[in-house]
């Protein structure tokens, strides 16, 4: 009985000796669950603590905030908390009573990266994460031993993608081994063909944001394959508590309402503050309309980029492997692929030549391209495929067909101009000053995209009289798009032009007046040299000035891209009924480009209009800075 009672005492003197440690530890380690469940902190200590260290001045903390200029882009009360009297002072006061208040457990799930950044930044007390579920699910389902900045390349024919898309991009292990890639990405809904309300709704008004986590897998369906839009990824050089901190920010914005605005927050401004949590000086150039490559750019000028990978649809493959081909070699793999004659295609190249590895690969590329087009079944694709594969492994051991990194968007011409000039037209003198927010014209170094484009939305021009100093406007082009893309005989191709805004019209007495323009066009590039495009558009319009009218303006012409960094557009067309009157306008016109550097373009415009049996000329000399 004497040694159970001397038993139960030494139990009860060990569990008596536990509780205590145990009491110690939590107390030791404010990042325990026990800290983070019953302690009380002084509020007002910490907040004091907090200033001490002047985060409220500090770039990661408007960057956490998604703060430009003094203002919080994202409008939402629960996730700017001061916001009826914001102030990156007051804002912290209030992060720091919500996350060490009675709602702390809340608090930390809802704001997991402000907490870890002041406890890293001020030594505030580490609060527990392991009940935010919402938050471990994420970090479970996303891992990120990499993250990366993902460009999505233009597409001119969707008013959504006329400037590509930026997202970010996850990769890494799940706890049971498996390799996973998913997509973080910021986007609106912009399924519309009513340009007009689509402008008007993201521009003025804002449409609803949405912020979605999809496997990587999907955007490259949708991206590389539907819309044969090239991906552009590039690794981030971040620490690991940079990654970790970007990804509790991620976590952060997936709760805030966001309205997205097409001109002053967009996927590309998100991206941008997401980055300056890791890269606060991704922030330290003023940018009034943030486009997805000024991101890039900007990313690669602080440093931010560690690495380069590109996924290229098949149809430029194609295009980019038939180029220095024999035609006659291009147009047998042509045959041999679509008639599926693998016997044939093994007997067009001789053994270990470069040119025959290329038309293999071409071979390969035109078989996935007419799949991806729907044009024959995944079997035959399959099948054939591996046919092709085995001949190259025979014929062309080592050999490996790289990725053209070439056109890199970080290497893009800026995407803002202004420009200043002189014009001469019909014995007056006049001073000429431009203004294009966003993007590029038809003159510019295009040399970054697959073919010749132009996209310009809000470009204005006005005139001054040097005599008068009357004030008149040259044009004002709302949305105004061109793609001059190639044909070629294995994938097509179509050209076209689009543009809506304000332009001058001949009278019939040929003096200029300004008309309300809706234009169209359609028609074929043809690229006889690799400097060369020869096009053919035909399209019209309608127009408006004191009434309604409707014209034609089919027009030919030439672009050559010529040395000493020079590029001339020469160009004739057609208008019908010009303001509504009757008769036509036939207008011949030279543009002429020198790029002095990548920033400053000295242009040079020539345009003769004849009409009625009267003619009129116009030549312009102008400087063009981009920026």
């Amino acid at each position: 009985m004497l040694h159970k009672q001397i038993e139960s005492g030494f139990t009860a003197a060990f569990f008596c000796l536990m509780l205590c440690c145990a009491l110690v530890a939590g107390m030791a380690w404010p990042g325990s669950a026990t800290a983070a469940t019953n302690a009380t902190f002084d509020i007002t200590s910490l907040q004091a603590q907090a200033l001490r260290h002047r985060l409220d001045q500090s770039s990661k903390w408007s960057a956490l905030l998604h703060v430009s200029e003094g203002v919080p882009r994202i409008k939402d009360k629960q996730f700017i908390l001061s916001l009826d009297h914001f102030s990156p002072r007051e804002e912290l006061l209030q992060t720091v009573a919500y996350l060490y208040g009675p709602q702390s457990a809340e608090a930390v799930c809802r704001f997991p990266a402000r907490h870890a950044w002041l406890q890293a930044e001020a030594g505030l007390p580490a609060l527990s994460i392991d009940h935010c579920t919402e938050l471990q699910e994420l970090m479970a389902r996303a891992p990120a031993d990499t993250l990366s900045l993902v460009f999505a390349s233009e597409n001119l024919s969707q008013p959504s993608s006329m400037m590509g898309h930026l997202f970010l991009k996850t990769s890494g292990k799940t706890a049971d081994g498996r390799k996973v890639e998913h997509a973080i990405s910021f986007f609106t809904d912009a399924g519309t063909a009513n340009l007009p309300k689509l402008f008007y709704d993201s521009m003025v008004t804002g449409k609803k944001g949405y912020f979605a986590l999809t496997p990587y897998q999907d955007d490259i369906s949708t991206y590389v394959v539907e819309e044969q839009r090239t991906l552009w990824e590039y690794t981030l050089r971040l620490s690991p508590q940079d990654r970790t901190l970007l990804r509790y920010h991620l976590q952060e914005l997936r709760h805030a309402d966001i309205t997205y605005f097409f001109q002053s927050y967009n996927c590309a401004t998100l991206v941008k503050h997401v980055l300056a949590v890791a890269a606060p000086d991704m922030l330290d150039e003023a940018d009034w309309w943030t486009t997805p490559k000024f991101v890039v750019r900007k990313a690669q000028e602080v440093n931010l980029i560690a690495d380069l990978s590109v996924k290229t649809p098949s149809r430029w493959v194609v295009r980019s492997l038939q180029e220095p081909l024999p035609d006659t070699l291009r147009s047998a793999v042509q045959s041999a692929v679509q008639k599926r004659q693998i016997e044939a295609l093994a007997t067009l190249t001789e053994p270990g030549s470069t040119q025959g590895y290329m038309a293999m690969e071409l071979a390969r590329s035109y078989n996935t391209y007419l799949y991806e087009q729907h044009e024959i079944t995944l079997d035959s694709w399959q099948s054939f495929d591996r046919q092709v594969k085995d001949i190259e492994q025979v014929r062309y051991p080592g050999l490996e067909l790289q990725a053209d990194q070439s056109k890199n968007p970080a290497q893009a011409p800026r995407d803002k101009q202004v420009s200043s000039g002189w014009q001469h037209r019909a014995g007056r003198d006049l001073l000429k000053l431009g203004l294009l927010p966003v993007s590029h014209t038809l003159a510019d170094d295009n040399t970054q995209y697959n073919s010749e484009n132009e996209l310009r939305l809000f470009d204005a021009a006005l005139l001054i009289d040097s005599r008068s100093g009357r004030v008149s406007l040259d044009h004002l082009a709302i949305y105004a798009t061109q793609s001059m893309l190639p044909r070629d005989p294995l994938t097509g191709g179509l050209s076209g032009r689009l543009k809506i805004g304000f332009e001058l019209q001949p009278d019939t007495a040929l003096q200029e007046r300004t008309a309300f323009l809706m234009e169209g066009a359609l028609g074929a590039t043809w690229r006889p040299s690799s400097d060369i495009d020869a096009f053919v558009l035909l399209g019209g319009g309608w127009g408006y000035r004191h009434r309604g009218y409707v014209y034609a303006k089919p027009t030919a012409g030439v672009l050559i891209r010529e040395v000493y960094n020079m590029k001339s557009i020469i160009t004739i067309s057609q208008t019908s009924r010009p303001l509504g009157e009757s008769g036509q306008a036939l207008e011949w016109s030279l543009t002429q480009s020198k790029y002095l550097d990548a920033q400053n373009t000295l242009m040079l415009e020539a345009q003769r209009t004849r009409r009625l049996g009267q003619s009129a000329n116009k030549l312009t000399v102008s400087l063009k800075h981009l920026f």
